[in-house]
C-alpha cells in the first residue's frame, strides 16, 4: 500500500516514461520531460516544480521562484500533497487555524518557512527539497545557496556586459519555447518592464502587445503608453473605477480568485485581478497568451545605508532591520519578542548564507527577501493569470540572470543605480536617439538624493525623532485614500474615516487588506476560525 496520496490539479503537470517523477512548468511547451527528470536542480531552466516518487521517499521540489509550490500533510498514516487548498481542505479531517503562522501573516502578508495558516499543512519553501518519509517524518533541505561569486566584477563595463549576455539567453530560450503564441507585458512606467520589453523588441519576437492599468489619466499609464510608442509595441489600457472594483470584488468572482490563488500561504495580489478580469472577459489578448511581467533579482536590497557604513553591521542589526523592513503592515514593526516564528525563519535565512563573510548582510537582507516575500508575495501572484488560464514567465529570474547578479561587486548591486544606467542604455539602443525632450520618463516615487554620508545623518535624525514613520504615514493615508490603482476599493466594509485612521496610526494598504482576509471579510470562508 502506498504512503502517499498526490492530489495534482493543474493542468501542466507532466511524467516521465517511468512514472516515478512528475513536472509542473507554468505553460504547455515542448520540454525535455525525460532529462528534467533526473537533471540537478541548479541545472533546470525556467520555471517548474518537480515530485519524485521512487525509492519510498517522496521528494517534493521546488524552484528558485517557488512557482507552484505544493502543501502537504500526514493524515492517518498516509501523506497527502497537493496544489489545490481546496483538496487539502477536504482530505484534512481537522482543518484549523495556525494562529503563530497568522499573526506573522498579519504584520507580512505571507506565511514563513513552511508553515502555512493551516495547523499541521506545510508548504514547500523556495529553492529547497523536501523529503516525505515513509515513518511520517520529514525534513527539508536547500539546494540554492545565495552567496556573492568571488572575484567580483568591479567595472560597470564589464557588469552589463555580462547581464546583456545572461538576457539574451534567458529572453532567446523564451522565444523558443513560446513559439508562436502571443506574449503579454504588463508595462509600467518603470525601469524592469521597461527593459523587458525592450530586450523583446531587441530580439526580434513576433507577437508581443503590452498593457497597463489603472484610474484613467494616471501618470504610469501616461508613461507606460509612450515606451510602449517608441517601441512600436501594441498597447491597451484598463481603467479602473473605484466603485466598479468594488462591487466586482464582493461578488462570487472576487471569492473565487482568492480561492485559486492565496495558496494557504500568501495574501492574493488583488490588485491585478480586475484588470485580468476585464482582459478575459472581452478577449484583449489570445486564450492561450503567456504573460511576462518584469520581476528581477536586481533590488532586493533594503536599508542599503548600513552597507556604507564604516564598520561593518552585526549580525543582530541585520536581522532587526528584516524584521522591521517586513513586518511593518500593521504599522508598528512586529518585534521579534512577539513574532518568534519571524525571527527563527530570519535566523535559519542567516545560517543559509555565508555568514560572517564580506557581503553577509546583503546576502541575509537579498536572500530572506527573495526566499520570502518574493516568493510567498511577488512571484504568487502568477497565480493570478492562472487562474484566468493564461500561461506565464519570469525570465529575468532565469538561472543566467541569477548567476550574473551574484557576481557584482556591492557597489554594483546595492542600489539600482547601476541597473537603471543599464535600462536606459538598452532602451535608447532600440529606439534610437530620440529628440530631445520625448524620452518617456520614468515612473518613480520621488526621492531626495543625497551623497552617502549626508544621507546618513538625515536618516538617523529621521529616525531618532520618528519623522520617517510621520512623513511615511501622511504619504500613505494620502496615497491610499485615493490610490492610483483604485486599492481603496479592496477595504470592503470599513468606513473611509476607519481608513484613513488606521493608515495614520501607521496601517499600510497591505495591513488593512491581510485583517480583512483573516478575517474571512472578503466574502470568500477560506482561513479556519480561531
Amino acid at each position: 500500500m502506498e504512503h502517499y496520496r498526490l492530489e495534482l490539479t493543474s493542468s501542466t503537470w507532466t511524467g516521465d516514461a517511468t512514472g516515478h517523477t512528475r513536472l509542473w512548468r507554468p505553460y504547455r511547451a515542448t520540454w525535455d520531460t525525460e532529462r528534467d527528470a533526473t537533471a540537478a536542480p541548479r541545472d533546470l531552466s525556467g520555471e517548474w516544480t518537480r515530485i519524485t516518487t521512487d525509492g519510498g521517499t517522496v521528494r517534493l521540489t521546488t524552484d528558485r521562484l517557488r512557482s507552484h509550490h505544493l502543501l502537504f500533510a500526514h493524515v492517518d498514516g498516509t501523506w497527502v500533497v497537493s496544489d489545490d487548498p481546496v483538496r487539502m481542505r477536504a482530505l484534512i479531517p481537522s482543518w484549523r487555524r495556525d494562529t503563530e503562522a497568522c499573526e506573522v501573516f498579519r504584520h507580512t502578508g505571507f506565511t514563513v518557512g513552511t508553515r502555512t495558516l493551516v495547523r499541521g499543512v506545510g508548504a514547500t519553501p523556495a529553492a529547497s527539497t523536501v523529503e516525505l518519509r515513509p515513518d511520517g517524518s520529514w525534513d527539508q533541505a536547500l539546494w540554492q545557496d545565495y552567496c556573492y561569486t568571488s572575484p567580483e566584477v568591479t567595472r560597470a563595463e564589464d557588469f552589463s556586459e555580462r547581464f546583456s549576455r545572461a538576457m539574451d539567453l534567458v529572453v532567446g530560450r523564451l522565444l523558443e519555447r513560446a513559439g508562436d503564441r502571443q506574449l503579454v507585458v504588463p508595462l509600467s512606467g518603470g525601469l524592469d518592464s521597461r527593459l523587458l520589453a525592450a530586450w523583446l523588441v531587441r530580439l526580434g519576437a513576433p507577437r508581443v502587445v503590452t498593457f497597463t492599468y489603472g484610474k484613467p489619466g494616471g501618470r504610469e499609464g501616461v508613461i507606460s503608453r509612450q515606451v510602449a510608442r517608441a517601441l512600436g509595441l501594441p498597447w491597451f489600457s484598463v481603467d479602473l473605477d473605484p466603485a466598479r472594483v468594488a462591487r466586482a470584488w464582493a461578488s462570487p468572482e472576487g471569492a473565487n480568485f482568492q480561492e485559486l490563488t492565496w495558496g494557504l500561504t500568501s495574501l492574493p495580489h488583488v490588485q491585478d485581478w480586475y484588470a485580468l478580469r476585464a482582459i478575459h472577459r472581452d478577449t484583449l489578448v489570445e486564450h492561450d497568451a503567456i504573460f511576462i511581467p518584469g520581476h528581477t533579482i536586481v533590488g532586493n536590497t533594503h536599508d542599503e545605508d548600513v552597507l556604507e557604513r564604516d564598520s561593518a553591521p552585526t549580525r543582530e542589526e541585520v536581522l532587526t532591520l528584516i524584521a522591521r523592513h517586513h513586518a511593518s503592515l500593521q504599522g508598528r514593526p512586529g518585534s521579534f519578542r512577539n513574532l518568534p516564528l519571524l525571527r527563527q525563519e530570519v535566523v535559519r535565512a542567516g545560517r543559509e548564507c555565508s555568514w560572517p563573510g564580506p557581503r553577509a548582510a546583503q546576502e541575509l537582507i537579498e536572500w530572506f527577501n527573495l526566499r520570502e516575500r518574493q516568493a510567498k508575495y511577488i512571484n504568487n501572484s502568477m497565480k493570478g493569470y492562472e487562474a484566468f488560464d493564461y500561461g506565464w514567465a519570469l525570465p529575468m529570474l532565469d538561472n543566467e540572470i541569477w548567476a550574473c547578479w551574484l557576481s557584482g561587486s556591492q557597489e554594483l548591486t546595492s542600489t539600482r543605480q547601476w541597473y537603471a544606467d543599464f535600462t536606459a542604455q538598452a532602451f535608447d539602443s532600440v529606439v534610437g536617439t530620440a529628440p530631445a525632450g520625448t524620452t518617456p520618463e520614468l515612473f518613480t516615487a520621488p526621492r531626495t538624493h543625497l551623497p552617502p554620508t549626508p544621507r546618513r545623518a538625515a536618516l538617523a535624525v529621521l529616525r531618532a525623532t520618528g519623522g520617517d514613520r510621520l512623513l511615511s504615514r501622511y504619504r500613505s493615508v494620502r496615497t491610499m485614500l485615493n490610490h492610483p490603482m483604485a486599492f481603496e476599493a479592496f477595504a470592503v466594509g470599513l468606513p473611509r474615516s476607519t481608513q484613513a485612521l488606521r493608515m495614520a496610526a501607521g496601517a499600510t494598504s497591505l495591513g488593512l487588506w491581510a485583517n480583512l482576509f483573516l478575517a474571512n471579510a472578503w466574502g470568500a470562508d477560506l482561513v479556519p476560525p480561531d
